[in-house]
């Protein structure tokens, strides 16, 4: 299948939300705490929300739900002036993800945001999620300021033993930035993970292969290179195969994506590409860190 071949509109009754309900029930399975509740849905079109479908033919195959926000890094400022659109959920049908359907769901987003005249679309994403982080910033050209642990919190049933992290990166998405403009429509390529190595960007934690099998650890600590530019910074390729097979070494990389994130961009570093292809004969992820001066900070809430 082709992404051409897919429809995207704007679900606004009751009945149609119903099918949403069924295509996060096949795809989180048992995580219920994952769902959006079908009378949250009612709300969201009912109140200037945007529950956008994908479909082929009858077929539900992707769905995207987001709703007007505000930043609120400076308060002091006009809630008109703040608006944002805030991307709460993306998601494609398993048989469908590849094919382009999440990036054609985001583009009609992306029409809906300049058409209210909004600027700004961000989207709270895992940074082992090689599979967002691909789309968000490789593809749709948004950037990365601000890291956030624990972003949802610590449950506190799951106090004995600590629960998998919920860190989160802001992904911020400037619609009508001429680097949106770029990546999207831009003839000029890409730049490849072979390119960045021979301008000399390092990468500060490469990964190794775990003995007998086909899973990676992170290299133990941060190679730190001061004085530079652009850093990568390497995470799973598939974190869900290693969160299935090794619970463990799934927390491994967790933490120590935290304290990579933790330490670099306090330091005026700020996400600006994500870099997925083959190297040293298997598939390999990098973020590119690259300097924005000294004022960014960590959000911790």
């Amino acid at each position: 299948m082709h992404a051409d071949d897919v429809s995207i509109r704007s679900l606004t009754r009751a009945d149609e939300l119903a099918w949403v309900m069924d295509l996060q029930s096949l795809i989180c399975g048992d995580q219920n705490e994952w769902q959006i509740p079908f009378y949250t849905l009612v709300d969201l079109v009912r109140n200037g929300g945007q529950v956008l479908a994908a479909f082929e033919g009858k077929l539900l195959v992707g769905f995207l739900i987001a709703f007007l926000g505000t930043d609120s890094r400076d308060p002091h400022r006009p809630a008109m002036a703040n608006l944002k659109l805030v991307l709460d959920r993306i998601a494609v049908h398993p048989d469908y993800r590849g094919t382009g359907v999440a990036t054609q769901m985001a583009l009609r987003l992306r029409d809906i945001a300049i058409r209210q005249g909004i600027r700004l679309v961000t989207y709270a994403f895992d940074p082992l999620e090689s599979r967002e982080a691909y789309l968000l910033i490789r593809k749709l050209g948004a950037i990365v300021k601000r890291f956030s642990p624990d972003f949802y919190g610590v449950p506190a049933h799951d106090a004995i033993v600590p629960p998998l992290t919920t860190d989160r990166c802001l992904a911020e998405w400037w619609v009508t930035h001429n680097r949106v403009e770029e990546r999207l429509f831009g003839q000029r390529g890409n730049l490849g993970l072979g390119q960045y190595l021979d301008a000399g960007t390092p990468i500060l934690n490469p990964s190794e292969v775990v003995s007998d099998s086909d899973l990676v650890r992170p290299f133990s600590e941060l190679v730190m290179v001061p004085g530079n530019s652009m850093f990568l910074i390497e995470v799973p390729a598939d974190y869900a195969a290693i969160s299935l097979a090794d619970e463990a070494l799934a927390r491994t990389w967790q933490q120590h994506i935290r304290d990579a994130l933790l330490t670099i961009m306090p330091n005026g570093y700020v996400i600006t590409d994500f870099i997925y292809e083959v190297y040293e004969e298997r598939q390999r992820a990098f973020y590119l860190l690259s300097y924005d001066g000294p004022r960014l900070t960590i959000s911790l809430s």
